[in-house]
């Protein structure tokens, strides 16, 4: 499918996300079980129950634009998966496993952010309603939350 118009390019886009946000269910269960420490654990932990409402708030969106729910997979996805897959168990030394683990959770946020920052810039550009507009800024919000947890544990991890 050729993309024709910004609108086209936002229905792409949020197609992207929705698939993003559900594997990152899946992505940080998978990095907290691989986790060596309860902290790190419970930082996945704790993002679950928010992911959770970012895919609400994106389903959401998708009925405010009389849109059915769809997933349009991102090969920039499927390879931090893949980098999941590949490499966390082989890291042995359970710091530098947790420090592993959280730089993918960090580049799984960063990605998200930048989404969610094309989304929106997209969004108002199209004057989409208000209510998909804060929606997609409260899904930035809480990923640069999540963000702002996992840098804070690796300044922790650096300093000992």
């Amino acid at each position: 499918m050729s993309i024709t118009s910004k609108r086209e390019l936002f229905d792409r886009e949020l197609q992207k996300l929705y698939h993003a946000e559900i594997e990152i269910l899946d992505l940080h269960s998978d990095l907290a079980a691989a986790a060596a420490s309860d902290e790190v654990r419970a930082i996945f932990g704790g993002h679950e129950g928010d992911t959770v409402h970012q895919i609400d708030r994106i389903k959401a969106i998708f009925s405010t634009l009389d849109m059915e729910p769809r997933e349009q997979g991102s090969p920039i996805m499927e390879g931090l998966l893949a980098e999941k897959d590949q490499y966390v168990l082989d890291v042995e030394d359970d710091d530098l496993r947790d420090l592993d683990v959280i730089s993918i959770g960090m580049i799984n946020e960063r990605l998200e952010i930048t989404l969610l920052d094309r989304l929106i810039l997209l969004a108002e550009d199209l004057e989409l309603s208000e209510s998909v507009i804060e929606s997609l800024e409260m899904n930035r919000q809480e990923a640069q939350t999540a963000l702002k947890r996992m840098k804070e544990f690796t300044g922790t991890a650096r300093s000992t």
